[in-house]
């Protein structure tokens, strides 16, 4: 069933646009901050992962391609959330890059049942995980509609 954007309450929508900003703005600090970074590399996470992940680690072509593909994606991807503009794919696409880095390091022990972080333990959910969802989510709507450059974009489409 589709949910109408004028059913929603002004507080829904205020929620949806908020939630939209902050994982735009966490995505896009993330990727900045890779770009910025005098040696950033997706190595050492890499190489702890396992399955085909493992082996870019090992393809230095491989690894720059990953490296920058990922600084990148997380910029470019942020901005476009944070500004509400082609919002629905941005954050289809900002879902499926942080699903592939959870499936990476998916938080599971394969020795027992929890898997240690710096963060505390965790159990299948973690915190990309849950922003994954929240993605989904912010997808699910058309937030860019409620405020956003989409709503640019749907006009001039309109003309």
């Amino acid at each position: 069933m589709k949910i109408e954007m004028t059913r929603l309450t002004g507080w829904q929508k205020t929620v949806l646009v908020v939630l939209r900003f902050g994982i735009g703005w966490h995505l896009f600090y993330q990727g900045f901050g890779k770009i910025v970074a005098v040696s950033w590399s997706s190595e050492g996470y890499l190489s702890a992962s396992w399955g085909p992940f493992l082996k870019i680690a090992e393809h230095p072509t491989l690894l720059s391609f990953a490296d920058h593909a990922t600084m990148w994606s997380l910029t470019i991807l942020g901005v476009f959330l944070m500004v509400g503009l082609f919002t629905r794919f941005s954050a289809v696409m900002g879902a499926g890059l942080l699903l592939m880095i959870y499936m990476a390091i998916p938080p599971l022990d394969y020795t027992g049942f929890v898997f240690s972080t710096s963060q505390g333990s965790e159990l299948y959910v973690d915190k990309t995980l849950i922003e994954v969802l929240a993605l989904i989510a912010v997808a699910s709507f058309d937030t860019g509609r409620i405020i956003g450059l989409d709503i640019l974009v749907r006009n001039w489409r309109a003309r």
